[in-house]
C-alpha cells in the first residue's frame, strides 16, 4: 500500500516539473512581447519581471515587493538581475506609505531597520 502512494507521489512530482518546464516558453514569449510582467494587484505586494535593455547591459530583472513585517505601512522591495551582457548590483530598499492617503512617503532607511 505504501509503495502505491509513493509511486503516485512520484508521478505527481514528475507532472509538476513537466508543467513548469512547458510553461517557461510561454513566460519567455510573453516577457519578450510586453517587456514586463506583473503578478499581483497590490503595489505593496507583487512580483514584477522586466527586460533590461540598456547600452552594454542586457538581461532580465525581477522586483519582489512585500509588506515589511514590523510596520504594515512600509514595504520592502528586492531587485535581482540575471544579465547575459554587462553587470549590475542587486539591491533592496524600503518604501513607506501614508496610512490615510496611501501616498508614498520619502525614503527613510530607519523605518525598515536599516
Amino acid at each position: 500500500m505504501k509503495k502505491r502512494w509513493f509511486r503516485r507521489l512520484f508521478y505527481l512530482l514528475i507532472v509538476l516539473v513537466w508543467l513548469a518546464a512547458m510553461s517557461f516558453p510561454i513566460l519567455a514569449f510573453s516577457l519578450a512581447g510586453k517587456g514586463e510582467l506583473t503578478f499581483g494587484d497590490d503595489t505593496r505586494s507583487q512580483l514584477r519581471l522586466f527586460l533590461v535593455q540598456e547600452s552594454g547591459v542586457d538581461g532580465v530583472g525581477a522586483a519582489w515587493t512585500r509588506p515589511y513585517r514590523a510596520d504594515s505601512a512600509c514595504s520592502t522591495t528586492t531587485i535581482r538581475y540575471l544579465l547575459w551582457e554587462g553587470s549590475s548590483d542587486n539591491t533592496v530598499y524600503c518604501q513607506c506609505f501614508d496610512e490615510q492617503t496611501g501616498a508614498a512617503l520619502p525614503t527613510n532607511l530607519q523605518a525598515c531597520g536599516k
